[in-house]
């Protein structure tokens, strides 16, 4: 399909803009600055080497009038024309006129080989002073003598070694000028190369997986709506086959996500080259996979894409040497049989992926109007959270995060949990995206929001007892994770107006996490709620940093303090030298944008050290303290859980409060 590019071909271009723009303003700046530069020094230049050449000549013709004053007293002409004779070893006149008292000429020389009398003679009173007149400096003083004027002379000096002077040093100026620019053209190519370089970087993050180089979650719903809108055009339909690994965190959790990373992107490259011509392959995050295919063949023989993937999972663990079994349960939905929209193509696929992974796993299951029961059933849970929502059934639960420098727990991120009253503690990651899909994720939302800032006013104002012995606790920052739907007709800042109202906390330690697609879906606004929740004292931190819309074009207009880098990208530090250039460049934009960087999912001693000499500000993780309620946390302030991890909350690796 001509219109949807493949990954190798994806280009940043509001990256290449931004460097463009970059090295213009770089370059502008200093030819500006060279410019005003130059022209004040050759201006002043200019200006110290004319007075110096008038008070030189003054003071030639003040001696010369000196020595003539006798002269001139006795009407002796010889000697005054001697005198004036002696001129010849003076390199600078040109010529000397002496004026006796009644105004006639008594005496004047000029130089052999200058110009004549007519270019050099003026007219007119010889009046003392100075003037600058066809090119020459004119000066005349006053003969005294016994205290008595008895005439004036008057020197004619060129200019032109004045304005050779001046020139010559023009010239050495537009000569120093060109040297700085080409200097200044090169610093300012190489730091466009940076900036192009990371702004490249992050621009494939908006649509490329880091991990298997295929399109992600959030290309997948632009190709599919460019799918049926060719579709529509031709009357022939698409296949969408959705695939997740069974087991796949059996072999992250044994052999070590190294090597789960490296099965991923054998599969992936066999997806690639498996999968037919025209059809796209997409990884939507963790071990699922996603084939969308603009085929006719995938009417009549769907179930075929999902014995490819199957081969292809086998494959990658043999090449890797690996003795295990891997399958895949694949869900398989038509365009436009069953839904309208990529939303609902996409969801009648994982509806029968989800099917298959019920039937035993490592099966297909084409979609069909049976699968409307799993909607059902999803439709109950949404009910029962709605009622958990109403009965308090929901309570949160506290990740610590660390400043890096001291060790110190200086804020924590506020985590929801649903204990169900028959089912017990339910997963996030079974009750959040069932949330999402409805209206309900604005409520529940809001209870966070609101539980998060009433916890804050008790902190901050002891009144429950909470600081005893805590002298951090009223300085504790405190982070809610808000969605999408939230940010829509302005229900988020109602809510944390209520929340504050009812409560009466301090805005200033509330931070609001929000995703980077969340961010980007209406830019204006959003930036307009962002800065208002700014100027109120709300911070605003982009969470879950490289895995959705990280580019430069939107990043430098939000009002964002933080950037909090996803756990996928710290679980491979220090070793794998791409996660370390993605957590660097992340590093590098955000310090140039006056952000703090939060390094999500630190597990281990050496990813902590990694962090630190990355340049990250903050950090969270197993290593600091797993999720923990409320009295955990206080007795890690108080020092009772010492430096090890907290036991982790059996949900802590589900779905957080988005």
């Amino acid at each position: 399909m001509s219109d949807v590019q493949s990954p190798d071909r994806w280009h940043g271009e509001a990256a290449r803009h931004v460097g463009a723009r970059l090295m213009r303003l770089t370059l502008t700046a200093t030819a500006i600055a060279l410019l005003v530069t130059g022209t004040v020094l050759n201006a002043a230049v200019w200006w110290q080497s004319r007075d110096a050449l008038i008070d030189e000549t003054r003071a030639q013709a003040r001696l010369i009038a000196a020595n003539l004053s006798a002269a001139v007293m006795f009407g002796d002409t010889a000697a005054a024309t001697e005198t004036l004779a002696s001129m010849q070893r003076i390199p600078g006149v040109q010529r000397a006129t002496v004026m006796g008292a009644r105004g006639a000429i008594f005496a004047d020389y000029q130089r052999p080989g200058g110009p004549s009398d007519a270019m050099t003679m003026l007219g007119g009173t010889f009046e003392p002073g100075y003037e600058f007149h066809q090119g020459l400096l004119v000066v005349t003083e006053a003969i005294v003598h016994d205290g008595a004027e008895r005439g004036r002379i008057r020197l004619e000096v060129p200019r032109a070694p004045l304005d050779r002077r001046a020139w010559t040093f023009a010239a050495l100026s537009l000569a120093a000028a060109g040297i700085a620019m080409a200097l200044s053209y090169a610093l300012a190519t190489g730091v466009r190369r940076e900036v192009d370089t990371i702004g490249r970087r992050l621009d494939e993050l908006a649509h490329i997986d880091p991990v298997t180089g295929l399109f992600n979650r959030h290309a997948a719903g632009d190709h599919l709506a460019r799918f049926i809108a060719r579709a529509q055009r031709t009357g022939q339909g698409f296949t969408v086959v959705t695939v997740d690994l069974d087991d796949f965190k059996h072999v992250n959790d044994t052999l070590g996500h190294h090597i789960g990373d490296r099965v991923l992107r054998h599969v992936a490259d066999r997806v690639r080259h498996t999968v037919p011509d025209g059809a796209h392959a997409y990884r939507f995050g963790g071990d699922e996979f996603v084939v969308v295919c603009p085929n006719a063949d995938g009417f009549r023989d769907p179930s075929r894409y999902g014995e490819a993937m199957r081969r292809a999972i086998g494959a990658a663990l043999a090449e890797e040497g690996l003795d295990a079994q891997l399958g895949g349960s694949v869900g398989v939905a038509r365009y436009p049989m069953d839904g309208l929209t990529p939303e609902d193509v996409l969801l009648a696929s994982d509806m029968a992926m989800y099917e298959a992974k019920s039937a035993g796993k490592n099966q297909t299951v084409v979609f069909h109007g049976g699968l409307r029961d799993l909607n059902e059933r999803r439709l109950q849970l949404e009910s029962d959270l709605r009622r958990g929502l109403r009965e308090d059934h929901l309570f949160l639960v506290y990740q610590p995060i660390v400043e890096l420098k001291t060790l110190r727990v200086v804020g924590a991120e506020a985590l929801l949990r649903w204990q169900h009253p028959k089912k017990g503690l339910v997963p996030p990651s079974q009750f959040i995206p069932v949330a999402e899909r409805s209206q309900l994720i604005v409520d529940v939302g809001g209870w966070v929001l609101g539980e998060a800032a009433r916890r804050l006013r008790a902190w901050q104002g002891d009144d429950e007892g909470l600081s005893a012995g805590l002298g951090d606790l009223a300085g504790l920052r405190l982070s809610v994770n808000v969605s999408a739907r939230q940010l829509r007709g302005g229900q988020l800042m109602r809510q944390i107006q209520a929340a504050t109202a009812d409560s009466g906390c301090d805005l200033a330690k509330l931070d609001i996490e929000l995703t980077e697609h969340t961010l980007v879906e209406d830019i204006e606004d959003n930036l307009k709620l962002l800065e208002t929740l700014r100027q109120r004292g709300v911070g605003i931190a982009i969470d879950d940093f490289g895995t959705g819309l990280s580019s430069l074009a939107y990043l430098k207009r939000l009002p964002v303090g933080r950037l909090k880098i996803d756990r996928s990208f710290v679980s491979g530090l220090p070793t794998d030298p791409g996660d370390t250039a993605i957590v660097q460049a992340a590093v590098s934009v955000a310090t140039a944008l006056g952000m703090h960087v939060v390094a999500e999912g630190v597990e281990s001693q050496a990813q902590h050290d990694a962090v630190v000499s990355l340049g990250c500000h903050y950090a969270q993780g197993f290593l600091y303290g797993a999720a923990m309620d409320e009295r955990a946390l206080l007795a890690r302030l108080r020092g009772g859980v010492g430096g090890a991890a907290a036991t982790p909350d059996p949900a802590a690796t589900g779905v957080r409060m988005r």
